[in-house]
């Protein structure tokens, strides 16, 4: 299927008689090959969501349309989630390109669009690219991040003329993603209509198994009380720390890998509703995101099992008054 979608930039119509862009004729692409030594797919099981979100993850990529959403900043794992939810989807049924300024790893099948970067950031330039996209008839895209006006125009209205599109924003929350597509003018309705789910996440320092203490300090108790009382009633508590001077095993740093914390919205009619509604972000919070399932809570039942600490959950995520 062709799609003709007019952007805020002047994109290039297949029968332009204009010269080419010089940005556009510097764009890579790559299409790569199955063979033996095909690094394995990102698993997406194991990057850290728990089973109910793997289903609703699920059902938005097996979805013929829509747009799907990972925010965060930098270094929280944004396109490594991206890639694994596109590895879901059958590039043999379904044609599927990337459009990333630097590609995170070939995969068989996909046709994956480098953008270099020029003297300076063109959002024109990226928006063309998606546009052409587009028309040679992708159905599953993802481009690396929205942060235009004319991008969101584009990724939205794709979404809503039957493409899968996935993306990425630098934002702190899931919730924030809502505010700033309207920010970078889309409509109300057009959110409604085109975003099928958002997740915001962070990564974690890992404790180091070896090293790492039991923690009862005041603080740890304190930032536990609430939850222990609400949510995590009943849940046993082994909250542990870094040791101050690690260990060989995890460099003398205490920590060993990362972990994942995440929230998840679902754009379920109820959770449309509440978007229609019109209530600002402070409120719309709490209506999309039950006890439980915000970054910071996800991150403090891990504070609680041990996995990581409550000063590496402070250092990634800004705690709740």
């Amino acid at each position: 299927m062709t799609t003709h979608i007019g952007p805020a930039c002047a994109l290039p119509s297949e029968s332009s008689s204009r010269p080419p862009n010089p940005d556009d004729q510097r764009t890579d692409t790559a299409t790569s090959p199955s063979s033996d030594r095909d690094p394995p797919p990102l698993v997406l099981d194991r990057i850290g969501y728990e089973a109910a979100d793997l289903a609703a993850i699920r059902q938005a990529i097996h979805a013929p349309d829509g747009l799907v959403l990972v925010v965060g900043p930098s270094g929280s794992g944004r396109r490594t989630a991206l890639y694994s939810m596109l590895e879901q989807v059958d590039p043999v049924r379904r044609s599927i390109q990337t459009i990333e300024s630097s590609v995170l790893r070939p995969v068989p099948g996909w046709l994956q669009l480098r953008v270099p970067d020029g003297r300076r950031r063109d959002g024109c330039r990226w928006e063309r690219i998606f546009a052409r996209s587009l028309r040679s008839g992708a159905h599953a895209i993802l481009v690396e991040k929205v942060a235009t006006p004319g991008m969101s125009q584009l990724v939205v209205r794709a979404a809503q003329a039957g493409h899968l599109v996935l993306s990425s924003m630098a934002l702190s929350r899931a919730c924030s993603a809502i505010a700033e597509l309207q920010r970078l003018r889309v409509t109300t309705a057009q959110v409604i209509d085109a975003l099928s789910l958002v997740i915001g996440q962070r990564l974690i320092g890992r404790l180091c198994p070896q090293c790492s203490t039991p923690d009862n300090r005041e603080p740890v108790r304190r930032a536990l009380a609430v939850a222990l009382n609400t949510w995590l009633a009943g849940h046993a508590i082994q909250a542990r720390r870094a040791a101050p001077a690690g260990c060989a095993r995890c460099g003398h740093t205490g920590y060993r890998g990362r972990v994942l914390a995440y929230e998840l919205i679902d754009l379920d009619m109820r959770a449309r509703g509440l978007i229609a509604s019109g209530v600002d972000i402070v409120e719309l919070e709490p209506g999309l995101l039950a006890e439980g399932r915000s970054i910071w809570d996800r991150g403090l039942k891990q504070v609680a099992d041990g996995t990581t600490s409550l000063d590496a959950l402070q250092a990634a995520v800004r705690q709740p008054h």
